[in-house]
């Protein structure tokens, strides 16, 4: 469920904002290294720019291991949603090298945190929503706001001013959803329940079941136009 102010979220944020704003570390073989990982995690991440972060010795590149990798992802689509960055941190991983590149066979754990803007989050409900035309999307103190014109043909016209409000949830699949909790309407004959589960299930689901890590959601935090989350 959504969680404030987030203990696991804002240590990984801060550590993605550090992590992120320096360069790799040094060495022609971790240089070397750092390009082929980029190589490697671009095939399986569609994303604008992807940094991989190594920690570790350069016996450790060479006997094929590295003790921490830390991938730093800006706008990287996921199951349809663009999310404004992703901290993926990979612990123990093992891999090997070809002539083809690297190929990276297990890692230990995997933690994935990361942040959804409001820009990206109001273009995925109008691609999923086209009848409902959005007027306000707020994203502060847990929750999250919608307003807006949902219209519809029929055999006749049909327009309603609609507002729902509602929270995050982690189900037990570990994908994290909007739940509706609020509504208000000013058509007696559009039901606010319909509408509200069809903008809920139309708003980007935080789920990481098809990625090349899976990872379950833990937590979610919805604060300053933004949704922060944390995934292991």
């Amino acid at each position: 469920m959504e969680k404030v102010p987030g203990k696991r979220i804002l240590p990984l944020i801060l550590v993605m904002a550090v992590l992120c704003a320096r360069p790799a570390l040094g060495g022609a073989l971790m240089d070397e290294h750092g390009r082929l990982f980029t190589a490697y995690f671009s095939a399986k991440i569609q994303a604008a720019s992807i940094l991989p972060v190594l920690t570790g010795d350069e016996e450790d590149l060479r006997s094929g291991r590295v003790p921490n990798l830390t991938l730093c992802v800006e706008k990287a689509a996921v199951e349809g949603v663009v999310y404004e960055t992703l901290l993926i941190v990979l612990e123990d991983v093992f891999f090997s090298t070809d002539a083809r590149g690297i190929h990276v066979h297990s890692f230990k754990t995997a933690r994935v945190t990361g942040t959804l803007g409001k820009k990206d989050f109001l273009q995925s409900l109008n691609r999923n929503m086209p009848h409902f035309a959005v007027s306000e999307l707020d994203l502060k103190d847990g929750t999250v706001t919608v307003k807006g014109v949902y219209e519809k043909k029929l055999m006749f016209k049909v327009r309603a001013l609609m507002r729902f409000t509602g929270k995050y949830v982690v189900e037990k699949s570990g994908a994290a959803k909007i739940r509706f909790d609020e509504s208000s309407n000013d058509n007696a004959m559009v039901s606010a329940r319909d509408v509200g589960r069809a903008v809920a299930n139309a708003s980007p689901a935080i789920n990481f079941q098809k990625f090349f890590v899976r990872p379950a959601v833990e937590e979610v935090r919805v604060d300053h136009d933004m949704v922060w989350f944390s995934a292991r």
